[in-house]
């Protein structure tokens, strides 16, 4: 697992085990679309790397009226930009170990619909990307698709998971569990789902149906 902040990466090696996660420290804004970070983990962790999940995203909420340039720059940074980016290093390292890989983005059910706010816009703009890379790969040993969560509890919407999992804002009622969006994560990352390519899943009981 990759993310700026150690003591939560470590807590959360630690609550697994290192037999099963080994934590990397890395801002994925400083992606520059090379190999070195993905040659720095394969030292880490002893192994080829053969699957990217791309789940680093901010959210910043305000009027429509009342965005500034700065939040807009931040949240394309961390949302459009690092994932492109990321994913341009990690396709130039298969193609140097002539390896299969799989990547797999975590987009949102905003970018499914209209939205006035830069996290929408991102998330549009990376479903757009996955479809795009995902059409050049076809053929290779390269599958790409995305998820695209509604409410989740989680650190980025401030919701305990151990509290009221009700919500107005979704149709189905309630706030999905981070577990429910990495079940679908797992099963994209997994050789069951092998004939996937390109596609963008929703997982958000049907509320971007609106």
């Amino acid at each position: 697992i990759l993310g700026r902040r150690e003591e939560r990466l470590k807590s959360v090696a630690d609550e697994l085990g290192e037999d099963n996660c080994r934590y990397y420290v890395y801002d994925v804004t400083q992606a520059d679309g090379t190999t070195q970070i993905y040659m720095q983990v394969e030292k880490r962790i002893n192994r080829k790397i053969t699957g990217l999940v791309q789940n680093a995203g901010i959210y910043i909420d305000k009027h429509p009226m009342d965005f500034l340039p700065e939040d807009y720059d931040s949240v394309m940074n961390v949302n459009l930009r690092a994932p492109m980016f990321m994913t341009i290093g990690f396709l130039k390292y298969c193609n140097m170990n002539q390896a299969a890989g799989n990547i797999v983005m975590i987009t949102s059910n905003r970018g499914l619909f209209g939205d006035y706010g830069p996290y929408g816009v991102s998330k549009r703009g990376l479903i757009h990307y996955t479809q795009g890379i995902a059409r050049e790969m076809i053929g290779t040993e390269i599958r790409v698709n995305a998820v695209a969560p509604g409410m989740t509890a989680s650190e980025i919407n401030e919701i305990d998971t151990s509290g009221d999992m009700y919500t107005s804002s979704a149709k189905g009622k309630r706030v999905l569990m981070p577990e429910e969006i990495a079940e679908t994560v797992w099963f994209l990352l997994s050789d069951y789902s092998k004939c996937i390519h390109g596609a963008i899943i929703p997982c958000d009981e049907g509320d971007y149906l609106r």
